[in-house]
């Protein structure tokens, strides 16, 4: 069963600098489509708050294949494709409705998570709705074998940073969105370190756009809470480059989350074109540590 969502238009506020939604905004609307799915099913999420069950996050991914830019009409579909017992996976696409283009793809893997803090078995109206029935449900492929232990050699970079009103929700916890500003912070420190900060590189006319992101939430911040954020790159092709952000406690005794994003590189026209000598020189793994 697919269900689309009436169609929105792209505001201003979701574009970033370079005039195309920015890439977290996504994961909003993957939001909007989820929840309007889940209702027609009859599981409203307030009737579930008031029950004391959340709906959380468990590992969000997005694929990136074209922009969506202001005043884009568009809407969400969603499919719920499989069901384990106490995780379902929900499948979007963003599309554009006025030639039917498909924007973005999406994976969200949600479970509910009781007044005790457990994870509650998944209704019988959505196991019913799921195309497949597993005992697993994996919604990235390339995380396990990202999200292992960085490569010796590989650059890293570390950052503290507290979570702010703005970036929670409702259930009193950091919302799952807002991950995705933290990973472009850590990527933002992290070229800055090598002496290579975001807007030099823009200035030459390169850009690296977000092809694919991914996170896995392991536990939950709380509004005004310190976190440590620990950003990597280990992996570097001819036209791509890979982040890792890990999220700990200030101690590293908590793993929070973990996440990945991919971006190609880009001329100011849009085509791919091999990553610059100097990323390239300051970001390749040394051959002797690899």
């Amino acid at each position: 069963m697919t269900v689309e969502t009436p169609p929105f238009r792209v505001r201003y506020a979701e574009t970033d600098a370079q005039g195309v939604a920015y890439y977290g905004v996504y994961f909003t609307w993957w939001e909007v489509g989820e929840l309007h799915f889940l209702e027609t099913l009859g599981v409203r999420a307030p009737e579930l708050d008031r029950q004391g069950i959340m709906v959380a996050a468990a590992e969000s991914y997005a694929r990136f294949l074209r922009p969506a830019v202001y005043d884009d009409l568009v809407t969400v579909r969603v499919r719920l494709t499989q069901a384990a017992p106490k995780r379902v996976l929900l499948e979007t696409e963003l599309v554009r409705v006025g030639d039917g283009t498909v924007l973005a793809t999406g994976k969200m893997a949600r479970v509910l998570i009781g007044p005790a803090g457990k994870a509650l078995p998944i209704p019988d109206q959505l196991l019913a709705a799921a195309e497949e029935r597993v005992e697993r449900i994996a919604v990235s492929e390339k995380a396990d074998a990202l999200l292992g232990a960085v490569p010796p050699g590989a650059r890293q970079h570390e950052m503290e940073l507290r979570v702010r009103y703005a970036e929670t929700d409702a259930q009193g916890v950091a919302y799952f969105g807002s991950y995705f500003a933290w990973f472009e912070a850590g990527r933002n420190e992290l070229t800055r370190s090598v002496g290579l900060p975001y807007s030099e590189i823009e200035r030459r006319g390169v850009n690296l756009p977000v092809a694919e992101a991914f996170c896995r939430y392991l536990s939950p911040l709380r509004p005004r809470e310190v976190f440590r954020m620990t950003t990597a790159v280990p992996a570097l092709g001819r036209v791509k480059m890979t982040f890792t952000n890990r999220i700990t406690s200030l101690d590293g005794q908590r793993e929070l989350a973990a996440g990945y994003t991919i971006h190609g590189c880009t001329g100011r026209d849009g085509r791919p074109q091999p990553l610059p000598p100097d990323i390239v020189e300051r970001f390749a793994i040394p051959k002797e540590t690899s």
